[in-house]
């Protein structure tokens, strides 16, 4: 699959193609958990490379950096059998490449759910939101 950093970090004027872009990812992610037992795998792609749709947008310096043999290498290695990944997020430009994931803020458990409040989520929300007091990589729904 291909995405975009829009679909990631989302873009001004680009609501549609952000979200397109960002449902790829869950369906590559259910791909690489369906086709997983047949040994099928799915991975995402997330690029930036020069082309027609972002020559008027790049400084013509930044564009000649971005060439998309910068990331045919990782496309290449990501659809070869030897290759271990399944369901991964890639980002690739100008020759850097590194892995996305999702992150989880250790959150607060409300123990009573029968009387949560608006007001419970607004008097809780740093511990709810707080990403310094550690936070989990969850690898599926379960995690």
């Amino acid at each position: 699959m291909t995405a975009s950093p829009s679909g990631i970090y989302g873009n001004f004027g680009q609501a549609n193609y952000s979200s397109a872009k960002l449902g790829l990812l869950a369906l590559a992610k259910t791909l690489a958990i369906e086709g997983s037992k047949y040994d099928i795998k799915c991975n995402t792609i997330v690029p930036v490379a020069a082309s027609r749709l972002t020559e008027d947008l790049l400084p013509e310096d930044i564009f000649n950096l971005l060439k998309p043999s910068c990331v045919a290498p990782m496309v290449g290695y990501l659809c070869h059998e030897s290759c271990p990944a399944n369901g991964e997020v890639i980002e690739a430009a100008g020759g850097y490449f590194g892995r996305y994931q999702w992150q989880r803020a250790r959150g607060k458990v409300f123990t009573d759910t029968d009387r949560i409040t608006i007001e419970d989520i607004r008097n809780n929300w740093q511990q709810i939101t707080d990403m310094s007091n550690g936070y989990s990589t969850p690898t599926s729904m379960e995690g």
